[in-house]
C-alpha cells in the first residue's frame, strides 16, 4: 500500500499527470508538485483562507469553495488542469482533485443527469481499457445541491487509476468534482474521496 511510509513519493507525480490526460489535459510537461505549500502568486485561481476551523480553498474565478481535511493542500494553478475553478492533492494518500464549473447558457441543453453523462464521456475518452463499466453511487447531493455520483476506474497510459466523478447543479452552473487515486488505493481511499466532495459548497452562502 501506498501511505503515509513514503512509498508512493516516487509515483503520486506521474500518476497525477497520466491521470490529466483523461481529464483532456495534453502538453502538461513536468508537474513539479511539492509537499510544500505554494506562494499566493502561484495560485491565480484560487487563495487558500486559514482559520481556527481550518483551512478553505476559495475560487478567484467562480462562487466556490471547498474545505481542507487534513493532510489536502492546495497546487499551483494549472498543476492538475489548466481551467480548474480548484485544484487539491493529498500527497501522503495519493489523491488528487479538480474542480471545473461550467455555465448553463455554455453547454448543451439538458437537466443535470445529462450533463453528467456528457461529462463521463469525456472523461472516459481518456481510458483505454474501461476496467469496469461507470458505477452510479447512492450520493445525490452535495450539500443543498443536486448531484449525480459515478466511480469510473480504467487505465490512463497503461496505469490504472480510479476516479469518483461527481456533477453538481449550483444556480445557473455545473460544476464537475473530480478525485483520483491509483486504482490499488481505491478501496482505502473510498471514504476519504467521498468526503472531500462533500466538503466543495457554494462560498456565498
Amino acid at each position: 500500500m501506498v501511505g503515509k511510509n513514503g512509498g508512493g513519493q516516487q509515483r503520486w507525480p506521474s500518476l497525477a499527470l497520466v491521470a490529466m490526460m483523461a481529464l483532456g489535459i495534453t502538453g502538461c510537461g513536468t508537474l513539479g508538485l511539492s509537499r510544500s505549500q505554494p506562494d499566493s502568486a502561484s495560485m491565480t485561481n484560487q487563495r487558500v483562507d486559514r482559520s481556527f476551523r481550518g483551512d478553505t480553498l476559495v475560487s478567484r474565478l467562480k462562487p466556490v469553495q471547498l474545505s481542507l481535511p487534513n493532510g489536502w493542500q492546495a497546487v499551483p494553478t494549472g498543476s492538475l488542469h489548466g481551467n480548474a475553478d480548484l485544484e487539491a492533492y493529498n500527497p501522503d494518500e495519493t489523491m488528487f482533485l479538480v474542480v471545473l464549473g461550467e455555465d448553463r447558457s455554455a453547454v448543451a441543453q439538458g437537466n443535470l443527469q445529462d450533463q453528467a453523462n456528457i461529462y463521463l464521456q469525456i472523461l472516459k475518452g481518456g481510458l483505454s481499457p474501461i476496467v469496469a463499466n461507470q458505477s452510479l453511487t447512492g450520493v445525490d447531493r452535495v450539500g443543498s445541491f443536486p448531484a449525480v455520483q459515478y466511480e469510473v476506474r480504467g487505465d490512463v497510459s497503461q496505469r490504472p487509476v480510479a476516479y469518483l466523478h461527481t456533477t453538481v447543479e449550483m444556480g445557473d452552473s455545473f460544476y464537475q468534482v473530480v478525485v483520483w487515486t491509483p486504482d490499488d488505493l481505491r478501496v482505502a481511499n473510498n471514504e476519504a474521496m467521498r468526503a472531500i466532495v462533500q466538503e466543495f459548497r457554494d462560498a456565498e452562502q
